[in-house]
């Protein structure tokens, strides 16, 4: 969560930082693009430190980094220190995912695990939602070096003390010779579901790139103040906080393939009508549906399902791999679409992505046997 504290106040700290260092739409593109391919592809690669480092050392290391690359981003003084502390922190950041769902997985009562996975990615969640309240009240105060300064520090504080004073379980601290091989990464990948589910989180990382310009949105192109603009981006995120929880809840009791293909359709309508809600009220009620239409946490589930226990740090990192790495360009195409064309044009792109990527989630198996 206090990751993500990082994270979920740089939208709000873009228009400033944007006039200091003189960067366009495009360029802001290309530095979330670099930043997102450095988090997202070393992540196939995270299991490969489980042969000498536990699951612990790697999470807490690799936040300390993301915290301290972003307190130098506060204080450099140009594009290039922007880009390139970014993809340090970035690097930084991707052990993040892949081991903390393995983590959870491993450790998770099969029948619970659809809600303990919305769990890890609701609480997270909850930083996103309440952050850029608090970044638009420190911006009107001390401005958006000391914001992300202050914002930073809490997250490597306690990435200290999960590195000096705290002890996980076996799992955890254990370490494994299995972590990655090629082998049965390969084997693997001929499961129809790991299969599926790569190629539908391939196609919807195209998509991911979009929130980061939406405070850009209400403020350029809207002409709403930064406080109503940090209220819009909350409550999209705040949706974000009940879905994945409300979805794992249900996804534990009822078969998983239609709640996938419901949440999508929903999703692929909520971003299409962007092009036409432009009231403040019509925004807080679409943003927080699409917020709230999260599928990521079902397909989690079903990954676990279908993959050897043993198996998960690699499966995961590749699940996370595909996501970032693609929406590293994602940003990137979607900030030059936004430059070239609007962004009425982007949002329809968006929806198209949304709609694509329905077509791999009819492939997906259900892997479980529900109790009647």
């Amino acid at each position: 969560m206090l990751n993500h504290v990082i994270g979920g106040s740089m939208p709000m700290l873009y228009p400033d930082l944007m006039d200091e260092f003189n960067i366009s739409y495009a360029e802001l593109g290309l530095i979330r693009s670099a930043a997102g391919l450095a988090s997202g592809f070393p992540q196939m690669f995270v299991g490969l430190f489980r042969r000498w480092f536990s699951a612990r050392v790697l999470v807490s290391v690799g936040n300390m980094i993301n915290a301290l690359m972003n307190i130098g981003i506060s204080l450099g003084n140009g594009f290039a220190q922007f880009l390139g502390f970014s993809v340090i922190a970035g690097i930084g950041s991707s052990v993040q995912h892949p081991i903390g769902a393995s983590i959870v997985s491993h450790g998770t009562d099969p029948k619970n695990r659809g809600r303990m996975l919305g769990l890890n990615q609701a609480v997270p969640s909850i930083a996103f939602a309440f952050t850029p309240l608090i970044t638009a009240y420190l911006l009107t105060k001390m401005g958006w070096r000391s914001t992300l300064g202050i914002l930073s520090i809490p997250a490597l504080t306690l990435s200290l003390i999960i590195l000096f004073f705290v002890k996980g379980s076996s799992d955890v601290e254990g370490k494994t010779r299995d972590a990655l091989n090629w082998g049965k990464l390969r084997e693997q990948l001929k499961n129809r579901n790991v299969l599926s589910i790569s190629v539908l989180r391939s196609v919807m990382a195209f998509r991911m790139g979009v929130r980061t310009f939406l405070p850009l949105y209400f403020i350029d192109i809207l002409g709403f103040t930064s406080e109503r603009s940090s209220l819009l981006y909350s409550i999209l995120l705040g949706g974000g906080v009940l879905g994945p929880f409300f979805w794992g809840w249900l996804s534990d009791r009822m078969n998983r393939k239609p709640l996938i293909i419901g949440i999508m359709v929903a999703s692929t309508v909520g971003y299409f009508m962007l092009n036409f809600v432009t009231s403040f009220m019509g925004l807080t009620v679409l943003l927080f549906f699409i917020g709230f239409m999260v599928q990521t946490v079902i397909v989690q589930s079903v990954m676990t399902d279908s993959v050897e226990k043993s198996q998960l740090d690699q499966i995961f990192g590749l699940y996370f791999t595909i996501g970032f790495t693609i929406a590293s360009v994602s940003s990137a195409i979607f900030g030059y679409v936004v430059e070239t064309y609007g962004f009425n044009i982007g949002f329809s792109y968006i929806a198209v992505v949304s709609a694509v990527s329905l077509l791999p989630a009819f492939f997906i198996q259900e892997p479980r046997t529900l109790p009647q």
